[in-house]
């Protein structure tokens, strides 16, 4: 690339920031305390290094909300033409992340998680605990899109009695609960999808946006702590090693590239020499997720696509995707995104 090229090309590049929403004086009798300011806003600080993208569009959102003494709240839309990367310091915050679209990363010598759209994960790294690298957008993902509450352990207990110690039940901890990352990903429930979607596309020139992005960021936690099925303990539990990981990453990759008509799982788990038990059970541990789960999200998310980028009819991408009957395919694809096929491209984000 030519200097004159590469400086015209770095002229149309615009840096997105993390901008810092606080309450705005009107509505500072609201709050009892300074929220931006507290004791958890500084442990917020401390987690990670500031959001900053690349874009080649102006318009996009990096935000993040001081919304209580307890509770922050972080919406990113950006059409990111780079990677965001920084280590994360374990602050005992408990993190509810729902991914629309892009990719996280997440990785440390316990292991690593991988996070594609649409999904969510719930993360809890102990205070101590550093051993953990993050990164976030890929110009080949598209757009990075999602909304995060972090929330102060001891208040979420005080919010909805023993639900941080329930929720930590449900995570997937390494060898060392005490010193390890714990984790759960799995598919959204239908009933975030419209709140999601409400974030994103506030208003933030709106006086009272603060306001309403405060309602909106409690009504998700209250429909996420409503439906505390999506956080049941995993049963089972074993101690994975390395190897039964690797092993387990490669099952998960064959499944993706045969999602259409997967191989049985006997079949894979005898290829990757693991046993078929822990195949089913080290899936599900180690994923938040068992297999049929999986290869159902994927192909729902592969029949999206093709309902966004294709004029194929639906019954023609039902097939396409692995399902013989249309009616199955649409009830599946309504429970998973929270609209119809019939509605993509209109109503979906």
């Amino acid at each position: 690339m030519s200097k004159a090229t590469a400086e015209q090309a770095s002229a149309s590049r615009f840096e997105i920031a993390e901008t810092r929403v606080v309450v705005p004086p009107e509505l500072q009798c609201l709050q009892t305390a300074d929220a931006a300011h507290s004791q958890f806003a500084s442990r917020y600080l401390a987690y990670r290094h500031p959001l900053r993208f690349s874009s080649d569009a102006p318009a996009n959102r990096c935000n993040t909300y001081y919304l209580s003494p307890w509770m922050v709240m972080v919406v990113v839309d950006v059409a990111s033409s780079d990677r965001f990367e920084s280590p994360l310091k374990g602050q005992d915050i408990i993190e509810f992340h729902y991914r629309i679209s892009g990719a996280i990363e997440i990785a440390g010598s316990w292991g690593e998680c991988r996070l594609l759209e649409p999904a969510w994960l719930l993360w809890f790294q102990p205070n101590g605990c550093d051993d953990a690298s993050e990164r976030l957008g890929a110009a080949h993902l598209g757009r990075e899109t999602w909304v995060s509450l972090y929330c102060d352990r001891p208040w979420l207990d005080q919010v909805n009695a023993g639900a941080a110690s329930r929720l930590e039940g449900a995570l997937c901890p390494g060898e060392d609960t005490q010193l390890t990352p714990r984790f759960r990903t799995g598919p959204h429930i239908g009933a975030t999808i419209p709140l999601l979607r409400d974030i994103v596309r506030a208003n933030c020139d709106d006086p009272l946006h603060w306001l309403y992005a405060c309602a909106k960021a409690n009504e998700l936690l209250y429909v996420t702590l409503s439906n505390s099925g999506m956080f049941a303990p995993l049963d089972g539990r074993r101690k994975l090693t390395a190897r039964d990981r690797k092993q387990l990453h490669a099952i998960r990759d064959a499944l993706a590239a045969d999602f259409v008509a997967p191989p049985r799982l006997p079949v894979l788990a005898r290829h990757a020499g693991i046993n078929y038990s822990k195949l089913c059970s080290g899936f599900r541990q180690l994923f938040g997720e068992t297999t049929a789960e999986f290869v159902r999200r994927q192909r729902l998310e592969f029949a999206r696509d093709l309902l966004r980028t294709s004029d194929l009819q639906v019954q023609q991408i039902a097939r396409r995707a692995g399902y013989a009957h249309h009616g199955s395919f649409t009830a599946a694809f309504t429970r998973q995104f929270g609209y119809s096929p019939k509605k993509v491209g209109r109503a979906n984000l």
